[in-house]
């Protein structure tokens, strides 16, 4: 509100000084100003004069509020059931069998070179298995791992180092380390003339050149005995995050916007079912039929009439009921049941409409995340379904540009140094983006909503030339050009198969002949 005051005043201030000057001049401000201020968005008037956010750089809001943001987004991974749930169901998704290279190396003449690249694609596989610095996670962990913490902390490092211990496997080793372990007393400008962020050096271009990480997790208990600080060099580290804003330099969590809405809609529910709850244990009350008597410890005048029990001679209504059962009341006494007002006949629709406010900040459908199919059709669940898919094809993307490539950049580049590499590759070291960059990515796909149809509309869509047999196979997860050889070589067998079989009863009809 204050802001609001000190702005019309300022404004009006410069226009009395322009005025001063040339009215004409102070005429056309005045004028612009209020076409400025024409927009709706750009309204002071009512209501709007307290929405009025700062005008700063992503850096400083994310400065500011990334602590508190994170906490609460990682709070309500591991607590809140839906949003639980929801993480779970998109890293299956995303990741699913993982995200893995497909080598299309060739030879010097411009052909691919299928066994080489049959070759690099066995080397990999079995690297998969060692690829995470711990032991622990595989390269499919590691993928939901990094993706796990772009929704709760919005970006995640891994450090590139080595380990030589298992012969005839790639050495690289990734090193996977949370945003917490960057030294946040790094920060500003550095005496070797580059500025700090947070714990990250850049250069005069912005680009990062030195991070600077904790030895141990801030957080830990053994951090304070142990707390030191190492100086990484930015080609040894992926910074995985997502770019929203041009001032950014680094994420915020993707739950962010959805986080608040999902606590309050958790503990209103909580709420809720303790009202309903305290309804329920008082849920009987023994009332007096004469207005002068009162039941209970504490009355000064009347009487209290005295209960009489069947069997026990207690003189106290029962604290319990069970089925079947039969109890004397007091004289003059009736029993008065308490009717439930909780949750109510607006809980239901109430909580559906802030379930589907989280499922739009989340990118599913409102029946994908809150697992509810009561109320929708075979169109409406197949139309969500597809468009969740193209959600979860954007955060494949996300994962194979700011991580897979560079980790694919980082194997061949330690196959080559480590003299471990499946096949040569002529000029590596002169020019290695041109083998690098020789590496597609195979992004695993999703079977079929509606099979019939939807093999029958991919049939018709590469015989009308809209889409080709490489495409169909890559939104199913497939090689197509492995596929081709697969089938070649089951072909082969199977050729090899009738000609045995053709043999054999070839030879069976003969000693049946000379049986006869």
């Amino acid at each position: 509100m204050a802001g609001v005051k000190i702005y019309r005043a300022t404004t009006a201030l410069i226009g009395q000084v322009i005025s001063l000057v040339s009215p004409v001049a102070a005429a056309r401000y005045k004028a612009g100003r209020e076409f400025y201020r024409s927009y709706t968005a750009g309204s002071l008037r009512d209501a709007d004069r307290n929405f009025t956010p700062r005008l700063t750089s992503a850096d400083s809001d994310i400065r500011k509020a990334w602590p508190l943001i994170t906490a609460r987004c990682r709070d309500q991974v591991e607590n809140n059931p839906l949003i639980s749930g929801a993480i779970e169901r998109i890293c299956q998704n995303v990741v699913r069998n993982g995200i893995n290279p497909k080598f299309k190396f060739k030879t010097s003449a411009g052909v691919i070179d299928a066994a080489a690249n049959a070759k690099w694609q066995e080397s990999f596989r079995r690297w998969r298995r060692y690829c995470e610095s711990t032991g622990h996670d595989t390269w499919k962990g590691v993928q939901r791992l990094v993706l796990r913490h772009l929704w709760s902390d919005g970006q995640c490092f891994a450090h590139r180092c080595f380990d030589f211990s298992i012969p005839g496997v790639n050495p690289l080793r990734l090193e996977l380390l949370e945003s917490d372990m960057l030294d946040p007393t790094v920060d500003g400008p550095q005496a070797n003339g580059n500025l700090a962020r947070k714990g990250i050096e850049y250069n005069s271009n912005g680009r990062p050149v030195t991070y600077h990480f904790l030895s141990h997790h801030p957080g830990d208990w053994v951090a304070w005995t142990t707390l030191k600080t190492r100086k990484i060099p930015a080609a040894d580290i992926i910074h995985v995050w997502d770019r929203r804003r041009i001032s950014q330099f680094s994420g915020i969590a993707w739950l962010a916007a959805v986080v608040m809405e999902a606590y309050r809609m958790e503990d209103f529910r909580h709420i809720t079912m303790d009202e309903a709850r305290i309804q329920t244990i008082f849920g009987a009350f023994l009332r007096s039929t004469f207005p002068a008597f009162q039941l209970g410890q504490g009355m000064p005048l009347g009487g209290q009439a005295t209960p009489t029990a069947a069997k026990t001679g207690a003189t106290d209504a029962p604290t319990e009921i069970s089925s079947p059962m039969i109890q004397k009341l007091p004289s003059g006494t009736e029993l008065q049941f308490t009717p439930t007002a909780h949750p109510g006949s607006q809980y239901e629709p109430f909580v559906k409409d802030s379930q589907r406010w989280q499922s739009a900040g989340l990118g599913m459908s409102f029946e994908g995340f809150a697992n509810n199919y009561t109320d929708s059709s075979y169109a409406s669940a197949r139309s969500g379904a597809l468009e969740e898919r193209l959600g979860y094809r954007g955060q494949q993307n996300v994962l194979d540009e700011q991580f897979c490539r560079d980790v694919y950049a980082w194997y061949i580049a330690a196959d080559m140094l480590a003299g471990t590499a499946p096949s040569p590759l002529p000029g590596y070291f002169k020019n290695p983006l041109l083998w690098h960059e020789a590496v597609e990515t195979g992004f695993p796909g999703w079977s079929w909503v509606d099979p019939t149809n939807d093999a029958t509309a991919s049939e018709k869509l590469i015989g009308m030339g809209l889409s080709t047999h490489a495409k169909q196979s890559a939104q199913h997860g497939e090689d197509f050009d492995m596929n081709v050889e697969t089938l070649i070589e089951e072909e082969l067998k199977l050729t090899r198969l009738a000609e045995v079989r053709a043999a054999r009863l070839k030879i069976e009809s003969g000693q049946e002949a000379n049986n006869v």
